[in-house]
């Protein structure tokens, strides 16, 4: 039971790993905003309708027209850390922008698409496409998706071994019981029982350990998830989650992947360690 909790263990991490990564893409794409200036030629008839074609656009979520005096507040944000370009700002007496547009998309991952279609020559007389901002969303979807993948293979890799050595134990554990077992297998073949009934008490005790091992390593679960808490609020910061909100929202996908793999690896064992006994 201790080796099939620990191969649960792993297999449980690999899946709040695929949780925590698909709600951080998520985070960031609804946080995640673009400014789009307007040109000089651009009136305020023009940008209401762009703004009416932008919302037409699937991807976009929202989109709204910002005053001069926010857009030049926005760009003075947004180059903080730049002193170059703020005094070069700074020695303009007018405001050099004519207003902006604010994009939120529904998916992160499709900036890139709509950088594509704002940069067509129909909304280049009136859009002034800063490439720079779409590719710092694009990085930082990238790098998630890097991370996440990386945490799925190392959680894959690290699984796939506690399920073999789980495989390996319990298959040894069940031909010892079974050794011990051998005269009245015999017995029972010889009188006609089939392989299936001789096979039957083993395979329930194997589900029966597995269920038990699920509940405790739920239980564990638990526990691990709150000590990790504070540790996840720290590296995610505004991004964080959760853990245990997170866990009961997705206990069933969790608990159900957990006993259909221990009762695999229990009936598996089973099923090997008995063939030897088996024949009569």
């Amino acid at each position: 039971m201790i080796i099939i909790i620990l191969s649960l263990l792993s297999v449980s991490f690999l899946l709040m790993a695929n949780i925590i990564s698909d709600h951080l893409l998520t985070a960031v794409g609804q946080r995640t905003q673009v400014y789009i200036d307007l040109t000089a030629q651009a009136s305020a008839e023009q940008a209401d309708v762009l703004i009416g074609e932008l919302k037409k656009l699937a991807a976009i979520k929202e989109a709204k027209l910002i005053s001069p005096e926010e857009t030049l507040a926005n760009f003075k944000k947004r180059h903080q850390n730049e002193p170059l370009i703020l005094d070069s700002l700074a020695a303009l007496k007018d405001n050099p922008f004519s207003g902006s547009i604010l994009i939120s998309v529904k998916e992160i991952t499709d900036f890139p698409a709509i950088l594509k279609e704002l940069s067509k020559d129909n909304y280049k007389d009136f859009l002034e496409i800063d490439d720079q901002e779409f590719s710092e969303a694009k990085i930082l979807v990238e790098r998630i998706s890097d991370y996440s993948a990386k945490i799925q293979r190392t959680s894959m890799g690290i699984s796939l071994i506690f399920v073999v050595i789980s495989l390996l134990i319990v298959f040894n554990t069940v031909q010892v019981g079974i050794y011990t077992h051998r005269e009245e297998i015999g017995i029972m073949k010889l009188v006609g029982a089939n392989n299936s009934f001789v096979r039957a008490p083993f395979l329930v005790e194997g589900a029966l350990l597995s269920f038990i091992s699920v509940i405790v390593l739920m239980i564990l679960l638990y526990l691990i998830l709150l000590l990790l808490q504070p540790y996840v609020d720290s590296f995610l910061r505004e991004y964080s989650l959760n853990l245990i909100s997170a866990l009961n929202q997705n206990f069933g996908r969790i608990f159900g992947s957990n006993l259909l793999i221990a009762v695999g690896i229990t009936a598996i064992s089973s099923w090997l360690a008995t063939r030897r006994y088996l024949k009569v």
